[in-house]
Parts: structure tokens; C-alpha cells; sequence
């Protein structure tokens, strides 16, 4: 992805690089299949892809790439895109494989409230940073949820956590942070008090490693308690004063961004 970034021409309308654990748990949602040529079909590409190419299923990642425009720019960007990728060992996973991954970030939200029921309880949030510091803030940020997820009293084996990287720039990318918490057999009177204290620590991280309060989705009432390390006294001071110039009495976006003493 870094690579490509450098090549602005050829850049996909969209491109999305999923780790080991988020691209495991896609094909545990494949849609189910009757055909038995398709079994076959599927059992000799993985063959291909693990005995012939020799990728490691547990360290294998995936990218999605979207290609729009005219025929004659979409053939050739995907063709250069790709040659890109063969020079990291990378090799074209397919259309379907494409579409399948694309469909994984749509049940994100749906897969999550399914969970719910089940015990467990699950988040994501994004930020941006630097591509020289992209592969050290997953890394750290991973360290983080698993250290304090112990200290609030989950197993290793209860947590799951899981990075995309998105959002082409040239000096950086977006990432998304999943994270999972199984909390079944657990005092339930304060897990969501557990599970902001984990989130915060993982945000925190991010402060550290160079990454941003948002990449999009702004602050909002979760996020407004990093604002002051996010930007200077001034700019926070300036930011005030014209929200209570113009909204003087707070109609607009209730105390969201800035906390208000009111």
C-alpha cells in the first residue's frame, strides 16, 4: 500500500489491507455452498495458495482493491497495481475474493449486535498517521488492548483484536482498531466501565505512537476527552469563543467536542 501511494496515478478508488485475524474470521462468514465441483474448486485453490505458493495460513493478510473509471485506466491501473504487490510476494486473490472482502465491512455493524447476545461486547474506531509509523502503532496498540484487558480481568483468550489499514495517502493511511471483549462468567455491573478503561488505554496508544483523535468520524462526547492533547490551548480557547458567541446557550450539538463546566 505504501508503495502504491507513491504512484498517484494508478491509485484504486478504494484499497483495504485486513490483517491474519480479521481476514480469518471473513471466511468463517463465507456464505454456505451445496456444490460439490465448488468444494473441489475451493480445496484446490488453498492447496495452490499454501502447498504450491507456500503461504502460512495463520500469517497470511488480505487486500481489497476497488477499481472505478473507464475501462481502459481500470485495466491498467489493476495491472500495475498488481505488479506492485507481486514485488512484496503478493499474488491476485480474485473478483469474488474482492466483492467478499467488501461485503466483510458492511456486517461489521451486524456481526457486533449478534454478538451482543452472545456476551460479547465490541468496538471499532479509527485514526490516521504517518506509513512510517502505521506497522508500529498496530503493533503497539495490540500490546496495549491485551496488557490492560488482563489488568481488567480478561484472559488472553476472551480478547480479540483486529487492524485494517485504508484510506490511500501519500504521506500516510487510515486505521480502523477492532476490538472484542467475551465477558461471559464476569461480574456484569461494570463492564462497560471496563471496557471504556481498555478503549481509552488503546487511544491512548495511538496518541503515542504519532496517530490521530479521528481519521473521519470526527469527536464527538467519546472521543472530546483527548481533545486537549490533540490541539493547543489557544485553538481550544478560540474554538470556545465563537461556540458561545453563535450558540450561547448550547442548543447545537450538546456538549459534544469541548466539555462545557455547564
Amino acid at each position: 500500500m505504501h508503495a502504491i501511494s507513491k504512484v498517484k496515478s494508478i491509485w484504486p478508488t478504494s484499497c483495504r489491507l485486513v490483517d491474519n485475524s480479521q481476514f480469518q474470521m471473513g471466511g468463517t462468514m463465507k456464505p454456505a455452498n451445496d456444490s460439490k465441483w465448488q468444494d473441489f474448486v475451493d480445496a484446490a485453490k488453498k492447496f495452490f495458495v499454501i502447498n504450491i505458493k507456500g503461504y502460512q495460513p495463520e500469517k497470511l493478510a488480505a487486500a481489497t482493491l476497488l477499481f472505478e473509471g473507464d475501462e481502459a485506466w481500470c485495466k491498467s491501473a489493476h495491472k500495475q497495481v498488481l505488479e506492485i504487490a507481486k514485488r512484496f510476494n503478493g499474488m491476485a486473490g480474485g473478483e469474488e475474493n474482492g466483492k467478499r472482502g467488501y461485503l466483510l465491512t458492511f456486517l461489521i455493524a451486524y456481526v457486533r449486535d449478534f454478538a451482543m447476545q452472545h456476551h460479547v461486547i465490541a468496538e471499532s474506531f479509527e485514526t490516521s498517521c504517518p506509513w512510517s509509523r502505521v506497522a508500529e502503532l498496530c503493533k503497539r496498540v495490540e500490546k496495549r488492548i491485551y496488557d490492560e484487558s488482563l489488568a481488567q480481568g480478561w484472559s488472553n483468550d476472551k480478547v480479540w483484536c483486529s487492524f485494517r489499514v485504508t484510506q490511500l495517502y501519500e504521506t500516510g493511511a487510515a486505521i480502523y482498531v477492532y476490538l472484542a471483549l467475551n465477558h461471559k462468567g464476569m461480574e456484569r455491573t461494570n463492564i462497560v466501565e471496563k471496557y471504556e478503561t481498555i478503549e481509552n488505554a488503546a487511544r491512548d496508544e495511538v496518541f503515542k505512537c504519532g496517530g490521530c483523535i479521528s481519521h473521519h468520524h470526527g469527536v464527538g462526547k467519546i472521543r472530546k476527552r483527548f481533545v486537549e492533547r490533540t490541539m493547543p490551548e489557544m485553538a481550544l480557547k478560540w474554538n470556545m469563543s465563537i461556540k458561545e458567541l453563535v450558540d450561547p446557550t448550547n442548543v447545537f450539538g450538546i456538549n459534544n467536542t469541548f466539555i462545557r463546566s455547564e
